[in-house]
């Protein structure tokens, strides 16, 4: 059974441990190693994370619920994590400091299948039946260009880093159907951490890992028209409730650096 917590936890302990052995591997090498500067950094990669999606998991028990109480019955997918895509470019301030521009790519998905068995027609006839069936997909996607500052400790086969940085993210929420699409999107102000560590092949190309915690989450979603997400009310009447989406959560990626 896919677990993503365990993965993150082990990710994590593998790469405690790979940092205890480079840094005591290195410390035992008297030698100083102190290449021309290189100035530039170019990475990219992907991993997983955890999502926390609250209010988003909240909205989508409370349909499966008004949809029970008229007669029919709902599954709905929880989104509580997904695959991310990333790539950045870093300049090098000082030999252990550099500030990086980078745009992450969130994806969260699920699908959802909803039945209805009429038994009452418009006259009151009991015996009329009608059957209703949908499925669909539900999908979240969050971008995110980030700035950050990372403080290098380079030793001569690693790079040891802690990273911090802001960023703006650009959600949207695709729910899709036989009987249409909708497209809603929020914006909001992300912030992020992580430590990781660059394994150095040769002086221009690194294999890398990162593990950390990023605070991502948008403001309320918004269709073209400026209208949030709607549910039935009394009456039949529509009105509008607050929902976000909200990707933060513990995370891991590998990927590959460039240093120019």
């Amino acid at each position: 059974m896919f677990r993503p917590k365990v993965i993150l936890q082990t990710g994590l302990f593998i790469l405690i441990g790979s940092f205890l052995c480079s840094a005591q591997s290195d410390a035992q090498n008297k030698e100083v190693i102190n290449p021309p500067q290189k100035r530039f950094e170019i990475s990219f990669g992907g991993g997983w994370g955890l999502y926390r999606m609250t209010r988003f998991n909240n909205r989508m028990d409370e349909v499966a619920g008004y949809v029970e109480l008229i007669g029919g019955h709902i599954d709905i997918d929880h989104i509580d994590n997904g695959s991310t895509i990333f790539g950045e470019v870093g300049y090098f301030v000082s030999p252990k400091v550099s500030v990086n521009l980078g745009v992450t790519y969130l994806r969260g998905a699920g699908s959802y299948k909803e039945n209805f068995i009429w038994t009452v027609d418009g006259y009151g006839d009991n015996s009329a039946v009608d059957t209703f069936l949908e499925e669909g997909s539900l999908t979240t996607t969050l971008v995110a260009p980030e700035l950050k500052v990372k403080y290098h400790f380079p030793f001569e086969k690693t790079d040891l880093f802690l990273s911090g940085g802001v960023a703006w993210c650009f959600g949207k929420y695709v729910p899709k159907s036989t009987s249409g699409n909708l497209h809603l999107t929020a914006q909001g102000l992300g912030f992020l951490a992580s430590t990781g560590a660059w394994y150095n092949l040769n002086k221009t190309i690194s294999l890398g890992a990162e593990v950390g915690y990023r605070y991502f989450a948008t403001g309320d979603l918004k269709n073209k028209d400026n209208d949030g997400y709607r549910k039935v009310g009394t009456a039949g009447s529509l009105t509008d409730y607050k929902m976000n989406l909200d990707f933060s959560g513990p995370f891991i990626l590998g990927g590959l650096r460039l240093k120019l």
